[in-house]
C-alpha cells in the first residue's frame, strides 16, 4: 500500500472504521445535503441560504472522507448533479472518477413537475456510485410524495435499493408498504437503503420488517442532526441472505446527517 493508501486507511480508523475484511463489500449510505453544509450559518443571512452558495469546496473534502473509507459502493442521497453551486460538476460522476468506480444518477422529484420549472432542482437527486459492476440499473417512481425516486442496481449476487423517502408522514407510510410490496417480491438476495425520514421511529418499516428484511444496524444509531444525533433516520435493510459484519456512523459533520458504514457478505 502507497502512501496515499495509508494516509485513507488512517484517515478512516480515526473515525472508527477499520479496514475492509477480505471477502466482504463495504457499503458507504450519506446523505450530503448537495455538499451545501450545515450549522448555525446555513441559515444566515436569511432562512436556507447555504442550498444557494458554492460547494465546490466542500464537496471536495465529502470526497477526500469518502474515499478514506474505502467503499465498494457509495448510496448518494442528496447529491447535486451539476448545478451552479458545483460549477455545472456531477458530484458523484465527480467522486466516480476519484474512485474509479461506475456511477447512477437521478433526480429526486417527480418528472415533469415541479424540477421541470426549477433549473437547481433537476441537478438534486440521487447516486449510486460502484467499484464493483452495475450489471443493470433503472429508476423506479413510487406513486406517493414528490420525493419518490428509487434507483435500482443490479449487482453479482445482489439488488439493491436506494431511498429518500417522503417528509409527510401518510406519503412515507404509503412509499413504506410499497418497497415492502417489492421486497416480498424478491428473487435475490436485497438492500434497501437510504434516508428514510423515519421521525416516528422504527415502528414506521414495520412493513419492510415483515416482508423478510432485517436492519443492518441492530443498535440503532442515531445519524440526524449531524451536531447533536437524536433520530435514526438513515437506515440500511437487508434479507437474510446478507450477513452485516459491522456498521459505523463516523463523527463527520460535512452534512446535516451522519454518514452510515456497512461491511457486509452474501451468505453461502
Amino acid at each position: 500500500m502507497g502512501d496515499n493508501g495509508r494516509q485513507r486507511v488512517e484517515e478512516a480508523q480515526r473515525e472508527g472504521v477499520a479496514p475492509l475484511k477480505d471477502g466482504s463489500i463495504r457499503l458507504v449510505l450519506y446523505n450530503t445535503r448537495h455538499g451545501t453544509g450545515t450549522g448555525w450559518g446555513y441559515h444566515v443571512p436569511f432562512p436556507f441560504a447555504g442550498a444557494l452558495r458554492t460547494t465546490t469546496e466542500r464537496s471536495g473534502r465529502i470526497e477526500k472522507f469518502i474515499a478514506s473509507l474505502e467503499p465498494d459502493i457509495v448510496g448518494l442521497v442528496e447529491t447535486d448533479g451539476g448545478s451552479f453551486r458545483n460549477g455545472g460538476k456531477s458530484q458523484p460522476g465527480s467522486l466516480a472518477e476519484v474512485l474509479g468506480q461506475e456511477w447512477v444518477f437521478s433526480p429526486k422529484y417527480r418528472a415533469p413537475g415541479i424540477s421541470g420549472h426549477i433549473p437547481l432542482l433537476q441537478h438534486q437527486g440521487n447516486a449510486v456510485v460502484s467499484s464493483l459492476p452495475i450489471r443493470g440499473a433503472s429508476v423506479r417512481r413510487l406513486g406517493r410524495g414528490i420525493k419518490n425516486t428509487v434507483i435500482e442496481a443490479r449487482f453479482d449476487g445482489f439488488d439493491m435499493k436506494l431511498v429518500h423517502l417522503s417528509l409527510g408522514p401518510g406519503a412515507r407510510r404509503e412509499q413504506i408498504r410499497e418497497l415492502a410490496a417489492l421486497a416480498g417480491e424478491r428473487e435475490r438476495p436485497l438492500l434497501i437503503a437510504g434516508d428514510f425520514n423515519t421521525f416516528g421511529g422504527d415502528h414506521e418499516i414495520g412493513s419492510l420488517l415483515e416482508a423478510g428484511l432485517v436492519k443492518a444496524d441492530t443498535r440503532g444509531k442515531r445519524t440526524y442532526p449531524s451536531g447533536r444525533p437524536m433520530l435514526g433516520l438513515d437506515l440500511i435493510l437487508h434479507s437474510p441472505e446478507i450477513t452485516v459484519s459491522g456498521v459505523k456512523v463516523p463523527k463527520v459533520r460535512f452534512s446535516d446527517h451522519l454518514p452510515v458504514v456497512c461491511d457486509f457478505c452474501l451468505s453461502l
